[in-house]
């Protein structure tokens, strides 16, 4: 894993800082300094810092945040294309009120995200009062918890102000740059194989698509009689059986949360990556 794109850039509204840390406080000061002595300094190969942070008000009572990955750069000199490796990811985030104090929703070490560089995560935050500012920044981080290695900075702040109550929720806006959701595979006893993947709307229902070698087609929608949704955190963890059914056979695995894509004529859907088994 490489350093990537560590962001030694800060922005406030539109006001950049460069090369240097500027803090208004000595409240949050004192964080800045705490933070960076828990980024274990012994640490050689430390994960990118996110960018392009950003938060939306989606209700009175919950906000979406998203942000731009810098680790795991394949070949791809553009950087970000689902053909770069992906990989798991951790993420400290600070969601703090409007003045950036701890409200105790702070997350340390949360996930994992299975990202690729250049794809862009969220999460959801909820609970929250109606009418009222608070703001996000993250670092990610390599293990789980208080384990490995993080971000050299912390990323940009984000700040917005929740709903009026009452007010009627709105849906998330769509990305700059659709990333397509990604996904891996696992094959396990039984002929079973389990599907986790990262990217997708939150609390979006998914549809599986299933292809074998001689391009017959299978859709998912349920497990059990119920319906494959993602996490609040646009993530998936699901477990099929019994689709193997020749022996050398090989299995395509896709799935969706329902954004359109004009490019894919056949569905006019964003399908992710596709992650294959072969059927011994």
């Amino acid at each position: 894993m490489k350093n990537e794109e560590v962001q030694m850039c800060h922005a406030i509204r539109a006001i950049p800082v460069c090369g240097r840390l500027w803090v208004r406080s000595t409240a949050f000061a004192a964080l800045t300094l705490a933070a960076v002595g828990s980024a274990h300094a012994g640490c050689g190969d430390r994960p990118g810092t996110p960018n392009n942070v950003t938060m939306v008000a989606t209700s009175p009572h919950s906000v979406e945040v998203s942000w731009r990955n810098t680790t795991f750069k394949g070949m791809n000199r553009s950087g970000s294309t689902s053909s770069d490796p992906t990989g798991n990811m951790y993420f400290d985030m600070y969601f703090r009120n409007g003045q950036k104090q701890n409200i105790g929703k702070d997350l340390t070490g949360t996930g994992p995200y299975q990202v690729n560089y250049g794809m862009v995560s969220s999460h959801v935050f909820d609970n929250l009062s109606p009418n009222s500012a608070y703001c996000f920044a993250l670092r990610a981080r390599t293990r789980g918890g208080t384990q490995g290695c993080i971000s050299a900075v912390t990323s940009n702040w984000a700040c917005a102000t929740t709903l009026m109550a009452n007010a009627k929720p709105i849906a998330s806006p769509p990305k700059p740059g659709q990333q397509q959701p990604v996904i891996s595979l696992q094959g396990g006893a039984n002929g079973t194989d389990r599907i986790t993947g990262h990217g997708f709307l939150p609390n979006a229902p998914v549809t599986i698509r299933v292809t074998n070698r001689q391009l017959n087609q299978v859709f998912v929608e349920t497990i059990g009689g119920r319906r494959i949704t993602s996490t609040p955190s646009g993530t998936l963890d699901v477990t099929l059986a019994g689709f193997c059914k020749i022996q050398g056979d090989e299995l395509f695995f896709t799935a969706n949360d329902g954004r359109p894509n004009p490019a894919d004529k056949a569905t006019g859907t964003l399908w992710s990556n596709a992650a294959t088994t072969r059927c011994n």
